[in-house]
């Protein structure tokens, strides 16, 4: 046979992510692929999404500010229409990255290696963290089956500091707890890890800079993770001298914040499905959550509360029955606040809780399916490709437990898909479908203009979030323009407090 270049010549030191996956468990952490659901993804239909759905951003400032964020929706059958709500905005911390088009991870993979060549070079060379859940659980830690999603993260931020001519090592968080002598050496370094892990070792200096193990971070990849953060630091952390990708976390990590955002362009959206308003009050305290959802019950209404800056549906609470004692609703509160307590350590449960309205979400309608009766949300990846936001319909989550008006089992109502895994030890894959697809659509009662209706008000959505964090940083708690560039700078800077209307 003539000599021929090998496939593999171009990056011989390079394994594909089937290889890894595949191998996963001789490394002792099985991994979850999620193939199937990225090869069924449509691409006609994705291309149509494209041309028909795609927002501009306002200014190229606005490229340093996101780079991805998925919205979970439920669909409500309402006066014989669909009619959709914003469960909640996510952001760089998705797990399912690979559930999209290999394009579309292309180009979340290019903003994040844009990243690495924002954040400035002073003090030892930057330091960015990232994070991933799991392990929330002490007594049961759970491992994050896609936890080489966070590799592909840290891969390209690796390859952003190559472009700059710098070297940046990636290292893993527990490596680093027993060698921290690592960190010590200038220049940039990666380091991946999961939450829990970061906070024992994060803590912020007199000057509001955040220091993992003494050195200066400058830079973290999970909208969630920033919060969470905030949360355990005893000192204020300065957010102007902190690179996040994205800048609109608090939108990520808080319901009352998104539906704040949100209800600015609620009317826009009923065109669409939305309704006109999300209905929301936001309790600092206990007291407050208390008095707030026995109100609401005495209202007649079915309230529902959510933590902020927790994942997999933990702390969440469903009051649907007027029948239940005061005393039954009080438990069911102090059970959340001692688990968020305990899971995220926030300190007498995570507040600010978001109280809103139930919705009694759609569920599949087809006999002898293996999920009939089973409730659903759909989630649409916003994603920036370049100076465009682009929608991309990724999965539809459903409940691992069928929906019953004689047995409210609360798995029936969080459609979080590594909750069901952890409750049925079954694949990720066994309770979702892809989004942009004719069976799926058609399983789930949804026309293609449907979707492409709530993929233009869902880039709409994340255009005016940005809009928002340039015009009205305070709502999101972050210092003005100004102040981001004397922090880039490495000035002193004071960040500003966070204001939800």
């Amino acid at each position: 046979m003539p000599d021929t270049p090998s496939a593999f010549a171009a990056a011989p030191f390079s394994l594909s992510l089937h290889t890894v996956i595949a191998a996963s468990p001789l490394l002792g952490h099985a991994l979850e692929d999620r193939e199937t659901i990225r090869e069924a993804q449509d691409p006609r239909l994705l291309e149509r999404v494209r041309l028909e759905c795609s927002t501009r951003l306002r200014t190229t400032s606005q490229r340093e500010l996101f780079c991805v964020a998925p919205l979970d929706l439920l669909v409500e059958r309402h006066d014989g229409r669909r009619r959709f709500h914003l469960l909640e905005l996510n952001g760089t911390g998705i797990g399912g990255l690979t559930n999209l088009s290999a394009e579309a991870v292309q180009c979340v993979l290019d903003g994040i290696g844009q990243l690495a060549a924002a954040v400035p070079t002073c003090g030892g060379g930057p330091l960015m963290l990232v994070a991933s859940s799991g392990l929330e659980s002490t007594e049961q830690p759970r491992l994050n089956r896609l936890i080489h999603e966070k590799l592909m993260y840290a891969d390209a931020l690796r390859a952003g500091f190559a472009r700059r001519g710098l070297d940046a090592p990636v290292l893993a968080m527990p490596t680093l707890a027993a060698q921290p002598d690592l960190l010590t050496a200038d220049g940039p370094a990666i380091v991946v890890g999961y939450m829990k892990q970061f906070l024992e070792h994060l803590e912020a200096d007199d000057a509001g800079g955040l220091r993992l193990m003494g050195r200066l971070v400058t830079g973290i990849v999970n909208d969630r993770f920033v919060t969470n953060v905030l949360d355990h630091c005893h000192r204020p952390v300065d957010l102007a001298r902190l690179q996040i990708m994205n800048r609109c976390f608090a939108a990520g990590a808080d319901k009352g914040v998104a539906y704040s955002l949100f209800n600015d362009i609620a009317r826009d959206a009923a065109a669409a499905g939305f309704p006109e308003r999300i209905e929301f009050e936001r309790c600092g305290n206990r007291s407050d959550l208390i008095r707030t959802v026995f109100q609401w019950l005495d209202q007649g209404r079915r309230p529902v509360i959510k933590p902020h800056g927790t994942g997999l549906g933990h702390g969440i609470e469903f009051f649907l029955s007027r029948d239940e004692t005061d005393d039954a609703v009080i438990r069911r509160i102090d059970r959340s606040l001692r688990l968020t307590d305990e899971f995220y350590g926030t300190r007498g449960g995570a507040f600010p809780y978001t109280v809103c309205d139930y919705v009694d979400a759609d569920r599949i309608d087809r006999p002898g399916h293996r999920l009939h009766g089973h409730k659903y949300e759909l989630r649409v990846v916003v994603y920036r490709d370049g100076l465009e936001l682009r929608a991309h319909p990724a999965i539809v989550k459903v409940a691992c437990a069928p929906w019953s008006d004689d047995d409210l089992d609360p798995a029936a109502l969080i459609n979080n898909i590594t909750a069901s895994c952890m409750r049925t030890r079954a694949k990720g894959t066994d309770f979702m479908f892809p989004l942009a697809n004719a069976e799926s659509l058609a399983l789930f009662g949804l026309e293609e203009h449907d979707l492409l209706a709530v993929c233009r008000t869902a880039t709409r959505f994340v255009r005016h979030v940005l809009d928002e964090v340039e015009d009205q940083p305070a709502r999101f708690g972050l210092p003005g323009r100004q102040t981001m560039v004397s922090a880039m700078a490495c000035g002193p800077v004071t960040a500003a407090p966070l204001a939800v209307s």
